[in-house]
């Protein structure tokens, strides 16, 4: 799903599209989010993980073999709707999966490893795609993006049936609820999930934007700017991971923390852009790691606080309103950059907005983050299907 961002320099020639129509790439991967998310994230809940799981994946699969061969470019967008429809299912339910699985101690480096796996896969298909698009033209690169997805969807039943477990044992751990919308009734759960949206803005920003931001500032080849996205997905990686194992072993399981400090990072490598282009290559493949950090490191720690605000048995749901509220974000944020870009014909206009974007971020999280509960430890040798119903997060 992430291959679609380096893939931006080879869409524009192939449709022959403006600087705006790109902002409208990236979010129709995630517009479904905003509609099926919560639904998803509900009936993972209800049915279970492998099913709603796998079904997604293969949805998914199927909106991109579509896109290969769309001969218009909205149809394009039309296909990529479908394609974000199966993986606005996937990640409502991996959080459900993740607070069914592991303990407490254990949730952010599990939601980090998760996390990591997906900007590794950003990292190959930055480095992978654009070569491919080059020597066989876009279309065949988007269909070895279906076929990298279709392959676990047809293949991942029976490895997953410790899933199928996890749900028996979540069952009687908590009793049940039909309330969906209890968390409008939370202001500090509106809070934490406003943030979201403007996490979300930023990297809808990096994805659409960074890939040509290399072309057009920095002068360099598609193939060369898909490395410099591959840089950012690294560093969203490397962050993810680190980020999700901090959150568990130091200041007593807080997760917020770890968010303001990659909002900050985020804050400060966009000032950076905003102040003029950096052109050295080692320099500015370090600041595109950086920014990686800012724009995308965040996901895994913030999608395991939405998923214990919930419990075991809302774990699901919780996490579906994360991702939407996410896809919010991701759909007004690059087309918020463009628009800044065409009105000020400046790309460190747009870069100086979403700054000061992240600095905000940082401020919010850091306030909602204080007055801590201590961390509920869990007991060694916790098994599968018996996750903690209390939960270290602060916006419950």
């Amino acid at each position: 799903m992430l291959g679609v961002s380096p893939l931006t320099p080879s869409l524009v020639e192939g449709f022959h599209l403006s600087r705006l129509d790109v902002a409208f790439i990236v979010p129709c991967v995630y517009l479904p989010g905003l509609f099926f998310s919560l639904p998803a994230g509900h009936l993972a809940d209800r049915l279970g993980v492998r099913p709603t799981f796998l079904g997604g994946l293969a949805l998914a699969a199927a909106g991109l073999g579509l896109a290969a061969g769309a001969p218009l470019f909205w149809l394009f967008l039309a296909c990529l709707v479908v394609a974000g429809t199966g993986w606005s299912v996937v990640n409502p339910v991996l959080g459900k999966a993740i607070v069914d699985l592991f303990p407490v101690r254990e949730r952010g480096i599990a939601m980090g490893i998760k996390q990591m796996g997906l900007t590794v896969g950003g990292v190959i298909s930055a480095l992978v795609l654009p070569p491919i698009a080059a020597w066989l033209g876009w279309r065949a690169a988007v269909a070895t993006c279906a076929m990298v997805i279709a392959a676990p969807a047809l293949s991942s039943w029976w490895p997953l049936a410790p899933l199928a477990d996890a749900r028996r044992g979540t069952a009687a751990a908590a009793p049940a609820s039909d309330d969906a919308w209890f968390w409008l009734r939370r202001p500090a759960l509106l809070v934490f999930f406003a943030t979201g949206i403007a996490l979300g803005m930023l990297q809808s920003a990096v994805l659409a934007y960074l890939p040509l931001y290399g072309v057009q500032v920095l002068g360099w080849s598609a193939v060369a700017a898909g490395a410099l996205v591959a840089a950012a997905q690294a560093g969203g990686a490397v962050a993810r991971l680190a980020l999700g194992a901090a959150s568990d072993r130091w200041l007593g399981g807080r997760r917020p923390p770890w968010l303001v400090l990659s909002s900050l990072l985020g804050a400060l490598v966009f000032a950076a852009y905003a102040v003029g282009p950096v052109r050295a290559p080692l320099a500015a493949f370090a600041l595109a790691f950086v920014a990686g950090i800012g724009a995308h490191g965040w996901v895994g720690v913030y999608f395991i606080a939405s998923a214990e605000a919930g419990g075991p048995r809302r774990s699901g749901l919780l996490s579906g309103v994360a991702f939407g509220v996410i896809v919010v974000g991701l759909l007004v944020g690059a087309p918020l950059f463009g628009a800044v870009l065409v009105s000020r014909d400046s790309y460190g206009a747009a870069w100086a907005v979403f700054a000061a974007l992240a600095a905000l971020i940082a401020i919010v999280m850091d306030r909602g983050g204080r007055g801590h509960p201590p961390r509920v430890r869990a007991r060694r040798g916790q098994s599968f299907g018996r996750p903690s119903t209390r939960s270290p997060m602060m916006f419950r």
